[in-house]
């Protein structure tokens, strides 16, 4: 009689462990996807960046090229993508910023007035990362979670760079 009860107790703990071992899983599946969305988007952010910081050249049609360049990088035959390259980035955002010793968070524009002063470039890419498992956490039952990404580069005279 002892020998059932303990076989009935370790089905019981075999049960709950399972289920959380089930669980953590589950979890760990949704944050790794979301850890390589926004890896893709990060890399795409980096690219984008650098590329519209080489349009910059103190002028209006610069600051015009510099604006479209992230979109030329996420569209075409050789577009970057996400959610393993299977998804257009379509959610880009693309500031300019003036510099002295720092950035001035104050100088981040859209469309700047004076092309010349404006050397930073940042691009922001946001997706909606699907959720399977995580969705029960959000809430009304929300099917995605907004993940984004973001770099900032720099235009001297000699070259571009990444900044952040």
């Amino acid at each position: 009689m002892k020998c059932r009860s303990r076989n009935g107790f370790v089905l019981i703990v075999t049960c709950i462990v399972l289920t959380l071992l089930l669980g953590f899983a589950a979890l760990g599946i949704d944050i790794g996807r979301m850890y390589v969305i926004k890896s893709e988007l990060q890399a795409f952010t980096d690219a984008a960046s650098l590329g519209a910081a080489l349009e910059l050249d103190g002028t209006d049609s610069g600051i015009a090229r510099a604006r479209i360049a992230p979109a030329h990088l996420a569209s075409g035959p050789t577009a970057m993508k996400w959610d393993m390259g299977t998804r257009p980035i379509t959610e880009i955002v693309t500031t300019f910023a003036k510099l002295e010793t720092t950035p001035d968070p104050r100088s981040w524009q859209a469309a700047p007035d004076s092309p010349g002063d404006y050397r930073l470039v940042r691009v922001v890419a946001t997706a909606p990362a699907p959720l399977i498992f995580l969705r029960v956490f959000r809430p009304l039952g929300a099917d995605f979670s907004t993940v984004a990404s973001s770099s900032v580069a720099i235009k001297t005279p000699e070259q571009a760079r990444l900044f952040e």
